[in-house]
């Protein structure tokens, strides 16, 4: 049998195979955060198709921890935790277990989806999304630790298998762990151990609320594509802070979203986030004009490589003793089963692959060699801001 598809357990966490679907943006909520037919299909459909473990699309932990993007999930008051529960129950029903992740957007939104200005660790001008955040206080620190430690309560209560922390991607808690965003001189930042207070104090909280058998795991980020980036030497050292404190599992992958899109790799459709995105769509022709036509000169994006975060997977597991998780350009059935024979990590996560065919775990099982049918467009990125979840395949609407 493929080591694939050993049977594992992360504490009550019971797993058929170690195939994961990795945390992805549906846009297939209502306004307020409640899911909707749309998602409970999708997650059917991932069932069915073999996955292992669904990590759910980031939710929100409060109003100003918004996305901008269309119909993110919230898990920001106890209304929402019946709802859920029926999406939970759905998603076992069809034999596949279910994790939520949740977040804080800090200043990666705008102020049109928050109602307010954006906040971070730093004011520190975000190029992407065209804004300068405010300096969080101790206030916003205590407020927003409560916020998480309280949706993880509900996260529990509405039937999850377990918990996923965002703490990468250049939401709220990857701005505290990255140089480039966090520029305080007190408590909350300048050496690693106080960029990851806030990491801490969050999962302590946490843990409180779940209890001690209950799986909280956590995403990070290995690396940025920033000038004064995280750098792997520093997130292997807070990854092993990390395992040290009690989080479950850390699923390893990298970038911002003003780096260029080094997260996911591939084509950068521009012209496609011009038009899309509100940000842009009242800035001026010529503005339009140039980043369409010579907006990758200026970005930069990184090309896309197979399994680009492995060789930071591998360092992280080296200094850890909880499970792994690898994300990023994995496509091939004989990769992911290197990956796991060699020791390199112990799950594989999958996000494209899956937009492409929600099937394409079953397929491996099988024994098919043939790689996913995804072709790196990112397409499916570019239009989340306005559209639900869907594969492109390259042709733009």
């Amino acid at each position: 049998m493929s080591a694939l598809f050993e049977k594992t357990s992360i504490k009550s966490l019971e797993l058929k195979n170690r195939l994961v679907r990795s945390a992805t943006h549906e846009g297939m909520c209502d306004r307020d955060g409640f899911p909707t037919q749309a998602l409970f299909k999708l997650y059917e459909r991932l069932a069915k198709g073999g996955i292992g473990l669904i990590i759910t699309g980031y939710a929100f932990v409060s109003q100003d921890g918004r996305s901008p993007f269309f119909g993110m999930q919230g898990m920001d008051t106890d209304a929402h935790v019946p709802k859920y529960r029926k999406l939970v129950d759905h998603v076992h029903q069809h034999g596949s277990k279910i994790a939520m992740q949740i977040v804080h957007c800090g200043r990666q939104t705008t102020r049109e989806a928050i109602g307010v200005q954006p906040l971070a660790p730093s004011s520190v001008k975000d190029k992407l999304y065209l804004l300068t955040p405010r300096e969080m206080t101790e206030e916003d620190m205590e407020r927003i630790i409560g916020d998480f430690a309280q949706a993880a309560r509900r996260v529990r209560e509405s039937g999850f298998d377990a918990l996923q922390i965002h703490a990468s991607h250049g939401y709220l808690l990857s701005q505290f762990l990255c140089p480039h965003t966090n520029r305080r001189k007190d408590k909350w930042g300048g050496s690693v151990e106080n960029m990851m207070r806030i990491v801490k104090e969050i999962y302590t909280r946490s843990r409180e609320q779940v209890g001690e058998d209950y799986p909280i795991l956590i995403k990070m980020n290995a690396y940025d594509n920033m000038k004064n980036g995280l750098r792997l030497e520093q997130s292997a050292q807070m990854a092993q802070m990390m395992a040290e404190m009690g989080f479950d599992g850390i699923e390893v992958s990298c970038g911002i979203m003003e780096d260029g899109n080094s997260m996911a790799r591939g084509e950068l459709p521009l012209d496609v986030f011009v038009k899309e995105w509100s940000i842009y769509k009242n800035k001026n022709s010529l503005y339009k004009f140039i980043m369409t036509r010579f907006g990758e000169k200026i970005i930069k994006p990184m090309p896309f490589t197979s399994a680009y975060n492995l060789e930071s997977a591998k360092e992280i597991k080296r200094r850890v003793d909880i499970p792994v998780f690898v994300v990023g350009g994995i496509t091939e059935r004989r990769t992911m089963e290197d990956i796991i024979n060699k020791g390199s990590a112990d799950y594989i996560s999958l996000c494209r692959s899956l937009m492409a065919d929600p099937k394409f775990p079953e397929k491996i099982r099988g024994g098919s060699d043939e790689p996913s049918r995804c072709i790196h467009c990112n397409l499916c990125l570019a239009y989340l801001y306005s559209h639900p979840l869907r594969c492109y395949h390259g042709k733009r609407l």
